[in-house]
């Protein structure tokens, strides 16, 4: 799909408003989320330590340091059993987010267990019996024991009245009764579950509690989160030890792009997440892409309208010169660039294509005066052509037109310059065909040079293709009664620039010239006749057939020199006729 240059350049002023515009503003947005997102992922890893300091805290201080005041207690050898049980009710009292209090003696049947009052009945009122859910059985309490100092246990959902109940399991230091003993307690997460629900974060964002498990903490359908980048990444890290603090973006299985940020609370086997999603995050950078798009719009608006006025100022001038370029090179060289009177450099263009096309009209008619040879010459010379030359090896075919002088006398001169040139031009296009060039026109003789691996055979070829075709044009003009005869030489010349610095030539000179022209002037009308040399190098072509001629004594030679006349071979597979 060809473009028109007022296109181009309509497309080009376009570019040059708008891509500045583009690529300030991608930088500028690349730059903002950076910050952005550099900016983002420092909140969220801020909210996270902030939410799992508030747990810390809230286990330590809330939780911890009463059972730890409660265990002293316990431990006091003074107090009998009726007033540890008291101080185990006054206790849990005191501390609504105790649910339960219990001590297991070892040996004993049963545990002792206090329950808190009101969460009891929330437990009685949804027909469950509180003890089935707050007593602790005697192998989770070994577990725990075996674990450490003290043990904060894995977190229980109760579905009935979705309350989420923690464990913390403490040995005592005296004996309980006279046995040993271990006192724990199960926490009522309902204020910790409501703090997380009413954050300021959770407003623009999302709080996850994940277990060690990979599930949800406080969501009833206890959803897996093993298949979140993210919480994949963090529990990782938590089954190590390793509890960092990170931050990052990651994708959702859902394909929802997402800033996060995780931390791990001391207490418990737990990831607190928090996450953004990198829309909510980026909302500013989307204000600004809004704007710069507004901005581009009107730099488009602007850079129409001028690019509009530009196309058609500088277009016209372009477009004309190439309408002259385009009649050049169809060879109309009568053209000329017409109404372009601009004083810059498309009006000096505009002059110099004229001038160009003078000069390719001059040159177009002086390359027919000259020959292919002296044109690759002049192609190839680097300072220009200089007087001398080299010695080649060539074939050369020297063509005459049998009763030339007779048909001169009884035709008038221009009937004789159109045979001339209407013989010439068909013997031309044969030689070109078979690769050769016509080195020149002597009156009625035309000296052609062959010239590479094949220029014997293509020499050959030539001469009785023109036989042929002169046949032909003979029968055609009967009236003329003219015929041609060829004669075939090839050996070393000298070819090159003869003549003075002001007028040359580029010819083939040498004695093997003259051998050539000699032998065609020894041609019968119609006849071929070949030197030696030609009748070696053919020899053992199949498509010729040569016949020995008796040898002729030529000027300039002292001794007779053998001719051959050559013809088509009538079989091709038929060897060559011995000489």
């Amino acid at each position: 799909m060809q473009i028109s240059l007022r296109n181009k350049l309509l497309v080009f002023a376009i570019a040059i408003a708008v891509v500045p515009l583009l690529v300030a503003g991608r930088s500028m947005v690349r730059i903002v989320q950076d910050e952005l997102k550099s900016s983002a992922n420092g909140d969220l890893a801020a909210t996270a330590e902030q939410i799992v300091t508030e747990i810390n805290d809230r286990a330590e201080r809330t939780w911890l340091a009463p059972l730890l005041l409660i265990r002293n207690a316990l431990d006091d050898q003074r107090l009998g059993v009726p007033e540890k049980i008291a101080l185990l009710t006054l206790g849990i009292n005191d501390l609504p987010e105790f649910a339960a209090l219990q001590i297991t003696v070892e040996g004993a049947p049963v545990p002792v267990v206090v329950t808190n009052g009101l969460f009891a009945k929330r437990l009685s009122d949804s027909g469950i019996d509180p003890l089935k859910v707050l007593r602790l059985p005697e192998q989770a309490i070994r577990a725990a024991v075996d674990s450490g100092e003290f043990h904060v246990g894995d977190v229980s959902h109760v579905a009935a009245t979705d309350d989420w109940l923690a464990t913390i399991v403490l040995p005592l230091r005296s004996r309980f009764a006279g046995a040993p003993a271990v006192l724990s307690v199960r926490i009522d997460l309902d204020r910790t579950r409501r703090f997380l629900e009413n954050h300021p974060f959770a407003k623009t964002g999302f709080i996850t509690v994940v277990d060690r498990e990979g599930r949800r903490v406080f969501d009833p359908r206890r959803d897996d989160l093993g298949g979140v980048a993210m919480a994949a990444e963090a529990l990782d890290l938590l089954r190590t030890g390793n509890r960092t603090i990170a931050a990052g973006p990651y994708v959702r299985p859902d394909g929802q792009a997402m800033l996060g940020a995780y931390a791990f609370p001391r207490p418990f086997d737990w990831v607190v997440m928090v996450e953004k999603r990198q829309e909510d995050a980026y909302l500013a950078v989307d204000r600004m892409i809004g704007s710069l798009f507004h901005w581009v719009l009107a730099g488009v608006a602007v850079a129409v309208a001028g690019s509009i006025l530009l196309a058609f100022r500088i277009s016209r001038p372009i477009i004309e010169i190439d309408r002259v370029a385009g009649e050049v090179a169809r060879g109309n060289f009568q053209v000329r660039v017409q109404d372009v009177h601009s004083r810059d450099e498309i009006g000096d263009l505009a002059q110099r294509i004229n001038a160009m096309v003078v000069g390719l009209n001059e040159r177009f008619h002086l390359q027919k005066f000259v020959s292919g040879g002296t044109m690759l010459a002049i192609r190839n010379s680097d300072g220009g052509i200089k007087l001398g030359g080299e010695r080649q090896r060539v074939a050369m075919l020297f063509s005459d037109i049998r009763g030339y002088t007779a048909f001169a006398e009884r035709v008038d001169p221009e009937t004789v310059v159109e045979m001339l040139n209407f013989y010439f031009q068909h013997q031309a296009e044969i030689v070109q065909r078979h690769h050769g060039d016509v080195d020149k026109y002597v009156g009625d003789q035309l000296l052609a040079v062959f010239q590479g691996d094949e220029m014997v055979a293509n020499a050959v070829r030539a001469a009785l293709d023109i036989q042929e075709e002169i046949a032909s044009l003979s029968a055609r003009h009967p009236d003329w009664k003219l015929s041609v005869g060829i004669g075939l030489h090839a050996g070393e010349v000298v070819m090159g620039a003869m003549g003075s610095l002001d007028r040359m030539d580029y010819t083939v000179l040498g004695d093997n010239v003259n051998l050539a022209a000699r032998l065609c002037s020894h041609a019968k009308p119609g006849n071929i006749l070949l030197s030696e040399t030609v009748q070696q190098a053919i020899r053992d072509c199949a498509e010729f057939e040569t016949v020995r001629l008796p040898p002729v004594t030529l000027k300039g030679k002292r001794d007779p020199v053998p001719v051959f006349e050559v013809s088509r071979r009538a079989t091709a597979g038929l060897a060559t006729r011995p000489p």
